[in-house]
């Protein structure tokens, strides 16, 4: 009897301490619970595709408008001396030998051109003004897994993949599916999920144009 009842006793003693064991590993086991089915979720949501870009936001506007902080070339084909690079100033005007402030900022090239061509003939005998841009103060930045990140300047219609590519293109950890656009509609900042992988394969792809001051972000293979 003794052996029997103290058998039974130390069923119950191990019962217990199995219930307590028990009751200790509950919380431990519903946070590892909950983790994995985050862990889940947020994997389950990178995997959905994002929403369809519109088709105004895709598209180009190559407006071809100079602007301040623009560096341009006059050149002079009967003035040599006259030759300049100057950067339009923030009141977006040029100051040029001779005939002092024209305004640039919202004219293009050509229209600058024929426009200082004009004021130019009172003063010289040929008044052919040649007008080129040097460089461009709008531009887009390019970074993440990218071989050169950094600004490109924006002096023509630029898709994405063009601006990634004159960043020295996509690094051997780049993600070309995962491609943010960040660009500032009216105040805010509007975000683009560009899947780049169908044009670098070959496939038929709409392209996507990049605007002025643009932020691009290529992100890093999960593998």
């Amino acid at each position: 009897m003794n052996e029997i009842t103290g058998g039974r006793e130390a069923t119950r003693v191990a019962g217990g301490t199995t219930q307590r064991m028990w009751r200790t590993l509950a919380p431990a086991t519903a946070c590892v619970f909950a983790a994995l089915v985050m862990f889940a979720s947020v994997g389950c949501q990178s995997n959905t595709p994002s929403d369809p870009i519109p088709a105004t936001a895709a598209s180009s506007r190559p407006s071809g408008a100079l602007a301040p902080g623009d560096e341009i070339n006059v050149t002079f084909s009967s003035a040599p001396e006259l030759n300049t690079k100057q950067k339009i100033q923030p009141n977006g005007k040029l100051s040029l030998p001779t005939i002092g402030d024209v305004s640039a900022a919202g004219t293009t090239i050509n229209s600058l051109q024929s426009t200082l061509t004009s004021l130019y003939q009172p003063h010289l005998q040929d008044p052919t003004v040649v007008v080129s841009l040097e460089s461009a103060a709008a531009g887009v930045y390019v970074s993440g897994e990218v071989l050169r990140p950094g600004k490109i300047p924006l002096d023509r219609p630029m898709t994405a993949l063009e601006a990634v590519m004159e960043a020295g293109g996509f690094t051997k950890f780049a993600n070309p599916k995962q491609v943010i656009v960040v660009r500032n509609e009216k105040g805010r900042n509007q975000r683009y999920v560009l899947n780049m992988n169908d044009a670098l394969s070959g496939a038929e792809s709409t392209p996507f144009y990049v605007r002025p001051f643009d932020v691009l972000y290529v992100r890093q293979s999960a593998w």
